[in-house]
C-alpha cells in the first residue's frame, strides 16, 4: 500500500469525540501548545461521519494531517480534520487552494471504501460531490457540479474536492477526502468565485453548518456503500455543468465545441465533437472556456 505522508506540528488542537478522549491520547504525534478558541461538537445525527473531529486553528494541509492519522493508525472511519487557515492547501491539477481565514470550510474526511475496486474510484468522487451539492442546494437551487469534482453556482466556483486514495491489492484501503467550500467570504482575488453568503444573502455560523454538511455527505456515501452505483451516476450526470449542452473547450492548443455525453467508468469526461465522434478526456487534458 502506498501513500504520500507528512509529519505534522501545530500550535494548538481540539479533538471532539463521543468518548471524550484528549488530543494527546488520540493523536500523540500532534504537538499541543495551547487551547483553541473554537470547538466543533461531535455530530449527533450521523452514523459515523464527524463522530471524531480534529480542529486546528491553522495548519499546512488538512489532507496531510488526515493522512498522518492513517499512518499512525489513530483513526476510525469518518474522522474529520478541519482548520480555519490552510497554508499549503492543494487543489486539482496541482493548484493551490486559497481561502480567507475563518470564513469558509477547509476540511478533510477519512473514509475506508474497501468495497470499491480501483477502477471504481471515481464513484467516490461522484458521491461526495453530490453530498456537497445537496448541502449547497439547501440555500440555493442553482448549484451544479463541474467535472470532475468542483462545485459551481451561476457559473462561479463555490467549492472543490480533492480525494487521495491509498490502494491495497485491487481495492481502495482508505481515502482522504479534502473539501474546500466558500461560506462567508465575500471578496476574492480570482474573478470566477462566489460563496454561500453571496448567493443567499445570509451569514453562517460554521460550527452550526458543519453537521448539516456532514449529514449530506454521509447520506450519499451510504448510498454508494449500499450498492446504488447506477443511481449515483445518473444523479451526478443530471447535476453536471454543461451536460447535454454545447460549450467551448480547450485541449492543449486546440479550441473546440462539444457536448458532454457521459462519464466513463474510470472517470474520463466523454465529449461529443462537432463531427459526431466522442472523445474521452482525463482530468488534465481539457479545460472549460467561459463566455464571460
Amino acid at each position: 500500500m502506498k501513500i504520500l505522508l507528512y509529519f505534522c506540528v501545530v500550535s494548538c488542537v481540539s479533538v471532539t469525540s463521543e468518548r471524550g478522549n484528549s488530543a494527546w491520547q488520540l493523536f500523540p504525534f500532534i504537538k499541543v501548545k495551547n487551547k483553541p478558541k473554537k470547538v466543533y461538537d461531535s455530530c449527533p445525527k450521523t452514523l459515523f461521519l464527524g463522530k471524531k473531529i480534529v480542529y486546528l486553528p491553522s495548519c499546512h494541509s488538512t489532507n496531510d494531517i488526515a493522512a498522518e492519522l492513517v499512518r499512525n493508525n489513530r483513526f476510525s472511519e469518518g474522522v474529520v480534520v478541519i482548520t480555519d487557515e490552510q497554508t499549503a492547501g492543494r487543489g486539482q491539477r496541482g493548484t493551490q487552494w486559497v481561502t480567507s481565514t475563518g470564513k469558509n470550510f477547509t476540511l478533510s474526511i477519512v473514509l475506508t471504501p474497501t468495497f470499491l475496486a480501483i477502477k471504481e474510484q471515481f464513484l467516490l468522487s461522484e458521491a461526495v460531490a453530490l453530498g456537497v451539492r445537496k448541502y449547497i442546494s439547501i440555500y440555493t437551487e442553482k448549484s451544479e457540479i463541474k467535472w470532475p469534482n468542483d462545485l459551481y453556482v451561476n457559473n462561479l466556483k463555490i467549492g472543490g474536492i480533492l480525494i487521495e486514495n491509498a490502494i491495497q491489492g485491487a481495492r481502495i484501503a482508505h481515502s482522504v477526502v479534502g473539501i474546500g467550500l466558500n461560506i462567508n467570504q465575500t471578496h476574492f482575488e480570482v474573478p470566477r468565485a462566489t460563496s454561500l453568503s453571496l448567493v443567499s444573502g445570509q451569514e453562517f455560523t460554521l460550527v452550526h453548518e458543519l453537521p448539516i454538511l456532514l449529514q449530506s455527505i454521509e447520506a450519499q456515501y451510504l448510498r454508494l456503500r449500499n450498492g446504488h452505483d447506477n443511481d449515483i451516476q445518473i444523479e451526478y450526470l443530471g447535476n453536471l455543468l454543461g451536460y447535454q449542452k454545447n460549450r467551448k473547450y480547450r485541449s492543449g492548443q486546440i479550441t473546440f465545441d462539444g457536448v458532454i455525453q457521459d462519464i466513463a467508468t474510470s472517470g474520463q469526461l466523454r465529449i461529443q465533437l462537432a463531427d459526431g465522434t466522442i472523445q474521452e478526456f482525463g482530468m488534465k487534458e481539457v479545460e472549460w472556456i467561459w463566455d464571460h
